[in-house]
């Protein structure tokens, strides 16, 4: 057993049994099943924006998928599980951290490597310095020597290198934790007007923002992105997410901003949209 796993069965309090190596026939009902759900859930393949939301309602799905009769009890499946639910232990107050944790060493630059590709930054005050850092599947934390959390990013996977020294890596996670805006690197890349703007927003208005933001990198680049964003917000005050991907579009292509004569005020045209859509 891994290390990860043994921690795991002690903090769920749960017993184990091995089956057979080499036996893959005795396994054939569970990987069965295994398609069965593959196909009701997974079958096309769906588009996620975000895979944090969309784990968190999987489990609402995959207990939908007990609405019928047991196949040899004639009783609905779901009340089976009521049934067995009563009989399992409570969980633990704290779910289980599923991270594993290393010790690397910060380059001259203050960076960490992982998988030999990904590149994260711990800052240059790190440079040269040993670090704690914690694997998560979406997320890289990184801590001092003393176990004192410096940064999280998220996570890269992938052949190709990744760099969170650009900024653009941190805005998914921003827009799902827009109060971490103040203290990430998308803030101070960010010129003085939009980032006072955003400090002065609300946290719906922020995540909205940084939401529009990610829609136009997206679609054109970081340099575009913001550009365009600052262009929308001086002239128009604010930063829908239609204006700012249209300008930053416009930058993207060379063709530069859009010159208006008065402030321009577009909620009349995400009403109108609205409105369509309804």
């Amino acid at each position: 057993m891994t290390r990860l796993f043994q921690a795991f069965q002690a903090h769920y309090g749960f017993e184990y049994a091995f089956r057979n190596p080499y036996s893959g026939h005795e396994k054939g009902g569970v990987e069965a099943r295994v398609g069965a759900v593959r196909r009701r859930l997974f079958v096309p393949v769906p588009g996620v924006w975000n895979l944090d939301s969309f784990n968190l309602r999987l489990p609402g799905r995959c207990l939908g998928l007990g609405d019928k009769d047991h196949h040899r009890k004639g009783e609905s499946q779901t009340g089976l599980f009521d049934e067995d639910r009563k009989a399992l232990l409570p969980l633990p107050a704290k779910p289980f951290d599923v991270v594993t944790w290393t010790r690397m060493k910060a380059d001259k630059y203050g960076n960490i490597t992982v998988q030999g590709r990904h590149r994260y930054a711990a800052g240059p005050e790190h440079a040269g310095h040993e670090m704690i850092v914690g694997l998560r599947a979406l997320e890289v934390e990184i801590l001092d020597a003393e176990g004192k959390r410096v940064i999280t990013h998220p996570r890269s996977y992938g052949d190709k290198p990744t760099d969170s020294g650009d900024p653009s890596s941190q805005l998914g996670l921003l827009c799902d934790r827009p109060a971490a805006w103040r203290n990430s690197r998308v803030r101070d890349a960010m010129p003085d007007p939009l980032r006072e703007w955003i400090d002065a927003q609300d946290e719906a208005t922020r995540r909205d923002g940084l939401r529009a933001l990610l829609h136009a990198d997206g679609e054109s680049g970081w340099r575009a992105a913001v550009a365009g964003m600052l262009e929308i917000l001086e002239s128009t005050g604010g930063t829908d997410r239609a204006g700012v991907c249209l300008a930053a579009a416009r930058h993207a292509s060379g063709l530069g901003p859009v010159a208006y004569d008065d402030p321009v005020d577009l909620s009349e045209y995400d009403i109108a949209y609205t409105k369509e859509d309804e």
